[in-house]
């Protein structure tokens, strides 16, 4: 969701960025929620297709951010570990008891569709998640266990990979270096954006206020409001890309050269 990426490039902190995302999805699907009791669906294909498709896109990421906050918001490195631990229990049980389904949804399987996406089947469901309101007029028996699903298979690697830092501190990569960024503070978050946006940094899954910092820790180099400066960036007249468009040109320049020889 665009409007997601914009408030992470916007805000100061992961914290502020969650708690706005988690009130921007709320949002969405209060909508759908209003919009679904004045409208009816004409067919029974479509009713399905907003279930398993288009309510899924909000809810998965409310889930998978209220998670996310959860974390933020404990500072002591015991209190995240132990936390960090129990979701993952919590998220591997959840795997192990809904496997079928899981099978089901990644073999693109469509047979049950009409029993798991229609709300004439409510009473097939197994259970409703705790941290959000079912209503019987917005879901279906199996919505919410779908975006459960996909909301916990994009957050399991992420807390494998905080729990391994939590537990071997020691192995973090250390930044020591006479290294210096030279070029400007504009010409690092054109090329801090990039990386981001061309997917070449976590399959483009990484957070950009993790990405900045881990820049700024780097070069030592504070960059401050970078969502400014990328509306400026997209404000330029003639080339946009000043910075990458130069290094560019140096690299196949060199590149040129060489093969010259």
């Amino acid at each position: 969701m665009e409007e997601i990426s914009k408030i992470e490039e916007s805000s100061s902190t992961n914290l502020v960025a969650y708690t706005d995302i988690i009130k921007y999805c709320r949002g969405i699907l209060n909508d759908y929620r209003l919009k679904i009791k004045e409208v009816s669906f004409q067919s029974t294909f479509q009713e399905i297709q907003f279930f398993k498709i288009e309510k899924q896109i909000p809810l998965v990421q409310l889930i998978y951010y209220i998670n996310l906050k959860t974390l933020e918001l404990n500072s002591s490195l015991k209190f995240k570990r132990k936390l960090l631990k129990k979701k993952i229990k919590k998220i591997s049980k959840f795997f192990q008891k809904h496997r079928e389904f899981q099978l089901y949804v990644d073999l693109g399987n469509s047979y049950m569709d009409k029993i798991y996406y229609t709300r004439e089947f409510q009473d097939k469901g197994e259970s409703h998640i705790d941290i959000l309101y079912w209503d019987p007029y917005f879901s279906t028996s199996h919505d919410l266990l779908l975006a459960q699903l996909k909301a916990y298979q994009r957050l399991l690697p992420f807390l494998q990979n905080e729990l391994h830092r939590c537990n071997y501190p020691e192995n973090k990569n250390i930044i020591d270096h006479d290294l210096n960024w030279t070029a400007s503070k504009v010409d690092l978050i054109e090329l801090i954006y990039a990386l981001h946006f061309s997917g070449a940094i976590n399959n483009g899954s990484a957070n950009i206020i993790d990405i900045v910092s881990l820049f700024e820790k780097i070069f030592d180099e504070k960059l401050g409001n970078c969502y400014k400066k990328v509306s400026e960036i997209k404000g330029r007249k003639g080339r946009i890309t000043k910075f990458l468009d130069e290094i560019t040109w140096n690299f196949e320049q060199k590149l040129n050269r060489d093969n010259a020889i």
